[in-house]
């Protein structure tokens, strides 16, 4: 299993610096949210069991600043997966609570283990950065960014990373002029982005 997490979070990374760099900052007057989505899957074929790992957070750059903790259980087989930090687990249960709303079952990694079935459950990935500024050239901020990418894909019955079929993907990025107030940007970044789950679209929505 480490290896899926590994070879998930090296491409995530990856996405996550081409998406933040190549593009000059621009001055903007509203809150937006701008994403990209895409799904390999029609919404009814998607399986309604969902896994989902605590989303983890980046830098600006790029660099991951947590990782994903093993939790044993009592018998001293791998149960769950945490992180270090309280944010991410708060995100996780809420993206939990919304997939639920959506008609989605979520369940334990220890669950997931368990499943015989292939490509019965979805596994998902969360990736996002704190607000980090954006600079113009001149050295001015422009604006506050915030961006999150969610990765879904389906594993046969043994979670064989050379099976797995990534079937959803959503790069989303959230700009507050500077020095507007916003509340709770990662949170509303996160749920944007999953309002375009499994949806094949690109676009900006305003946020205030």
């Amino acid at each position: 299993m480490r290896l899926i997490v590994t070879a998930t979070l090296v491409i995530a990374i990856s996405q996550l610096s081409c998406t933040l760099g190549g593009k000059k900052p621009e001055a903007i007057k509203r809150v937006t949210f701008s994403y990209e989505a895409l799904a390999s899957m029609q919404l009814r074929d998607i399986p309604s069991f969902v896994y989902v790992f605590p989303p983890l957070r980046s830098n600006s750059s790029g660099k991951p600043i947590e990782q994903l903790v093993p939790v044993n259980s009592p018998e001293g087989g791998l149960s769950e997966w945490k992180t270090s930090s309280a944010q991410s687990m708060a995100l996780k249960k809420k993206i939990e609570a919304n997939l639920r709303t959506g008609g989605y079952e979520t369940i334990d990694f220890g669950d997931l283990l368990t499943v015989q079935q292939s490509y019965a459950v979805l596994v998902i990935s969360t990736f996002y950065t704190l607000p980090y500024e954006v600079k113009n050239e001149a050295g001015e901020v422009t604006n506050k960014a915030t961006l999150v990418m969610i990765k879904g894909a389906l594993f046969d019955g043994n979670l064989d990373p050379k099976t797995k079929k990534d079937i959803i993907k959503v790069d989303g990025v959230t700009k507050v002029p500077a020095g507007k107030e916003f509340s709770d940007p990662v949170t509303r970044t996160i749920e944007q982005a999953y309002s375009w789950f499994a949806d094949n679209s690109t676009g900006v929505t305003l946020l205030d």
